[in-house]
């Protein structure tokens, strides 16, 4: 019987130091969690603060997209507007060079009409110097005509002729053209010559030019007759040292 007693006390016990156990092992266990909750907890609220800051940023990107998208598609408008110009522009363009070639084509046309006068003036006037007194004064009405005309093509009012010494006082000054005045025609047997200069050039009958050729003198002349854009030189005889024809230099002597 003691022995039996004695067996329940050693159960009891060890039941008891295991329950201690037990308890001592379950407390431990119980801390254990709680830290690990308290740490899960904390890594909780970090990445719910990671996510919160992502989600600012998310929020920023999409209203940064959106204003870029709105920046492009003002872009884009300008873009457009631009383009449209651009070929507005190619147009003006397009006509501009159209209407410079037709003036150009024009002023051509021009230039190779008041050629064609100037030629028939000259011719005219040649004839003038050797035909009859009534040849003379129809030639006279031609060369009249055509300086006018000349002058409607060249935009300016036909002058009188001068053929008085006194009308080199009262002329304008001289251009550069008289430097190197070119020579348009040539009379019979290099009588006279006529220039491709007058009195909008500032000479006047009177005035004396030096004929030459690749910068060789060939002869010495007067002015005997002056119109509003040629002159009449007439050669002196004595200083001939060559034949002159058309092209040949005609400079102004002070």
């Amino acid at each position: 019987m003691k022995a039996l007693t004695l067996v329940l006390c050693v159960l009891a016990l060890l039941g008891s130091a295991a329950s201690g156990f037990f308890w001592w092992q379950i407390g431990n266990t119980k801390e254990d969690l709680k830290q690990q909750l308290s740490s899960e907890q904390s890594r909780a609220a970090s990445l719910q603060s990671n996510l919160n800051e992502t989600n600012t940023q998310l929020e920023q990107k999409v209203a940064q997209l959106t204003q870029t998208d709105t920046e492009l598609g003002d872009t884009k408008s300008k873009l457009s507007a631009a383009e449209a110009r651009n070929v507005q522009m190619s147009r003006e363009v397009a006509s501009l060079k159209t209407a410079y070639a037709a003036k150009d084509e024009s002023e051509k046309k021009l230039t190779a009409d008041v050629d064609a006068l100037r030629r028939d003036l000259v011719q005219t006037r040649l004839a003038a110097q050797v035909g009859n007194p009534e040849e003379i004064e129809r030639y006279k009405q031609t060369i009249a005509s055509l300086e006018s005309r000349l002058g409607e093509i060249q935009g300016i009012a036909p002058a009188a002729t001068s053929t008085g010494a006194g009308s080199a006082s009262a002329g304008p000054v001289r251009s550069e053209r008289t430097a190197a005045a070119r020579v348009a025609l040539v009379g019979t047997k290099n009588a006279f010559v006529i220039l491709e200069l007058g009195a909008s050039d500032g000479i006047a009958a009177g005035n004396k030019f030096n004929l030459s050729r690749a910068g060789e003198l060939l002869a010495e002349s007067v002015i005997s007759e002056v119109t509003e854009t040629y002159a009449i030189a007439q050669i002196a005889p004595s200083s001939i040292k060559g034949a002159l024809k058309e092209g040949d230099i005609a400079s102004f002597v002070p």
